[in-house]
């Protein structure tokens, strides 16, 4: 997740940690006063990484690293996910 400058983008502001039963393992971010904040959008974007894993079916298994792209855009923020099985 990397914050909007302009047409930059900052580096990684938040990481989480997704498990393959699709919860919060661990979220890591930076300022931490937004840590709410970027808690309720990785929990907003799980169900979209879910839907477009399912999505994907068997082309997923195929592949050890998958970059799922934006799922989730907002005013301040980019969200982009990758999966690795």
């Amino acid at each position: 997740m990397g914050k909007r400058t302009g047409s930059l983008t900052t580096t990684a502001i938040c990481i989480p940690v997704i498990t393959k039963e699709n919860y919060p393992l661990y979220i890591c971010s930076t300022p931490t006063e937004n840590e709410l904040r970027f808690q309720y959008m990785v929990h907003t974007s799980l169900d979209m990484v879910d839907e477009k894993i399912s999505s994907m079916g068997k082309a997923l298994v195929n592949q050890r690293e998958l970059f799922l792209g934006l799922l989730y855009p907002t005013e301040d923020y980019k969200l982009t996910f990758w999966t690795r099985h």
